[in-house]
C-alpha cells in the first residue's frame, strides 16, 4: 500500500474521520483506494479505476489535508 494522501473531514456527517488515499495503480487491483477511518475502529473503502472517479468522491467531504 502507498499511501498518497491523507487528511481529516472537517464537516458534516464525517466529521473527525481520518481520509488516506492509496496509490495501487501498480498494485493487485490497479487504481486508487480511498479509506475513511474513524477513532473507534469504524469504517470503509472505496475503491477507483481512473483517479477521475477518485476526485468525483472526493467532492463529497471537506478534507483538512495534511501536507
Amino acid at each position: 500500500m502507498s499511501i498518497i494522501r491523507e487528511g481529516i473531514v472537517v464537516e458534516g456527517e464525517y466529521f473527525g474521520w481520518r481520509v488516506l488515499i492509496d496509490d495501487d495503480r501498480d498494485g493487485d487491483t490497479g487504481g486508487y483506494y480511498l479509506y475513511l477511518k474513524k477513532s473507534d475502529g469504524q469504517g470503509f473503502d472505496y475503491w477507483f479505476e481512473h483517479e477521475a472517479g477518485l476526485q468525483i468522491q472526493l467532492a463529497d467531504f471537506n478534507v483538512d489535508w495534511i501536507d
